[in-house]
C-alpha cells in the first residue's frame, strides 16, 4: 500500500509493500510453527488427529483448526456422551459434557494443546514474528 501526503512543504510517500509482505510471510510461518508445536500435545491414539490440521482462512490467515469428529472433544478433556448414555452419535446427534476427565495414554499428551504449545513455544512464536516481519 502507498500512502501519499503533504504537510506544508513537506511532501510524505510511504511504500509499505515490504511490510506487507513480511507481515504476511510471518503469518504463514507463525501457523505452521503452531501445527509443528502442537503435534507433541495433540493426543493419539491411531494419529488422525495429528494430520487433521488446517487453515480455515488459508495458509495466510490467522486460524489453525484440527478437522476430526472428535477433535472438540478431545481438546476439551471431557467425556461427552449422548441422551442415552452413548459416546457414538449419530450424525446430528448432540452430545453432553458429564464431567469425566479423558485419559490421555500418550506421554506429554493433554487436552488444551495449543495452550500448553503456546506456553511452552510462546516466545520462540513471537521472535519468529518479529523477526520476519523485521526483513529487509
Amino acid at each position: 500500500m502507498q500512502y501519499n501526503k503533504s504537510v506544508g512543504c513537506v511532501d510524505i510517500h510511504i511504500d509499505t509493500k515490504r511490510i506487507d509482505n513480511n507481515i504476511r510471510n510471518a503469518q504463514k510461518l507463525l501457523n505452521m510453527q503452531v501445527v509443528a508445536d502442537c503435534d507433541e500435545y495433540i493426543p493419539m491414539a491411531q494419529g488422525a488427529l495429528r494430520g487433521s490440521a488446517n487453515y480455515p482462512d488459508g495458509i495466510y490467515g490467522g486460524q489453525v483448526a484440527w478437522n476430526t469428529p472428535y477433535a472438540h472433544y478431545q481438546y476439551m478433556g471431557e467425556l461427552y456422551l449422548t441422551e442415552d448414555g452413548r459416546s457414538f452419535a449419530n450424525k446430528g446427534e448432540r452430545k453432553y459434557p458429564i464431567g469425566m476427565p479423558l485419559v490421555q495414554h500418550t506421554p506429554e499428551t493433554t487436552d488444551h494443546w495449543f495452550d500448553r504449545a503456546k506456553e511452552t513455544h510462546g516466545k520462540q512464536w513471537v521472535d519468529l514474528v518479529k523477526r520476519e516481519a523485521g526483513k529487509e
